[in-house]
């Protein structure tokens, strides 16, 4: 009983995140939509805006997730998973409301306290032998929303630094931008690998041919190639990897 309750309140918080988030685009909230608060704030790292359409994709996965934990309530680590994704939704939501009243530092601790929940789920249920229909209804879903976090992360804090007037330091912004797609591919890679999930690298190639098409032609030429050639790296690493998962599951 315990568990349906569980998962009727994960459904709702999913609602609820939906809910909030298309209220962000048809008010929209504070006079101002998410795309507007971000263009005040020019990151060179932050991806062209048709690369926020992954959006999309991301929230029919929860929803797949949202019917399918009906069946996944038996599962040792559902409740645990439950309450990860519970904190995930109330953070999502958050963000939406100090992003779109200028909280900018606000945000970056609500987007740091999302990726931290959704890290969580991700190493929770990477302890357990999934069947195939579990990784693609309890998994899947969030390696992609962990992998676009991990990019939304990075342009946050990279609002807040051009709010808070940081120029850069010891280095250019360019040299920044093109030392955090290094970091970020980085990570793909190691998380891809560690825990043989070549398919996190996905969202990751989005990201990096989001930041290609904003920059390419202009004076940032640099990034634009570097974000370039770290998309074609994670897609010949990503292809190679599930093809290796291939032929490990048919030896």
């Amino acid at each position: 009983m315990k568990t349906t309750y569980l998962s009727i309140l994960n459904l709702l918080a999913l609602v609820a995140v939906m809910v909030v988030n298309t209220m962000a685009v048809t008010l929209p909230i504070n006079g101002m939509s998410t795309g507007a608060i971000s263009d005040m704030y020019p990151s060179l790292f932050t991806p062209a805006g048709f690369t926020f359409s992954v959006w999309s994709v991301i929230y029919l996965l929860l929803i797949t997730f949202s019917v399918a934990q009906f069946w996944l309530q038996r599962q040792p680590y559902f409740a645990e998973f439950s309450l990860w994704f519970l904190l995930s939704c109330v953070a999502n939501a958050t963000w939406i409301l100090v992003w779109h009243h200028l909280f900018t530092l606000a945000s970056v601790v609500v987007m740091l306290l999302l990726l931290f929940s959704l890290t969580r789920i991700f190493l929770l249920i990477s302890r357990y032998q999934l069947s195939t229909w579990q990784w693609w209804c309890a998994k899947l879903p969030f390696l992609f929303y962990l992998s676009w976090i991990c990019v939304a992360t990075i342009a946050n804090i990279s609002c807040l630094l051009l709010d808070w007037k940081w120029e850069g330091g010891f280095l250019a912004a360019e040299t920044w931008t093109v030392v955090m797609i290094g970091i970020a591919a980085a990570l793909g890679l190691y998380i891809a690998y560690r825990f043989k999930e070549p398919v996190f690298l996905i969202v990751l190639i989005w990201a990096f041919f989001g930041i290609y098409s904003k920059r390419v032609g202009t004076e940032y030429q640099f990034i634009a190639d570097t974000a370039r050639v770290a998309a074609v790296v994670l897609a010949v690493m990503a292809g190679k990897g599930l093809m290796d998962l291939s032929k490990a599951k048919r030896v």
